[in-house]
């Protein structure tokens, strides 16, 4: 098995996507994360979050109170490891203004 950890850098020194997985022969075999972070104070904080873990794949966003999961079906780990990249990258303003309390 090969762990693969990358970052998409969505703005420079601000904004980022975390990509954390595992493939065997070319197939993914484990989806760890793949997080939207925001850069505040100099620290990265998660703003969004897909991965497996409860043993289904999910989003999880902060919400008051606690974080908000989505359940999210998806044919096979690879089909997951797509979704989850092309919707954080298309998304991540969203994701920003409600996380930053715009809604």
């Amino acid at each position: 098995m090969r762990r693969i950890q990358y970052f998409i850098t969505l703005e420079a020194d601000r904004d980022r996507i975390r990509v954390d997985f595992e493939t065997d022969h070319g197939e993914v075999v484990a989806l760890h994360a793949v997080q939207y972070e925001t850069r505040i104070e100099e620290a990265w904080q998660p703003v969004a979050r897909y991965d497996m873990a409860h043993g289904f794949f999910h989003l999880d966003v902060p919400a008051f109170g606690g974080a908000v999961q989505y359940r999210i079906f998806a044919p096979d780990l690879s089909q997951a490891l797509t979704f989850a990249i092309d919707d954080l990258e298309a998304n991540w303003r969203v994701y920003k203004r409600r996380f930053q309390g715009g809604g």
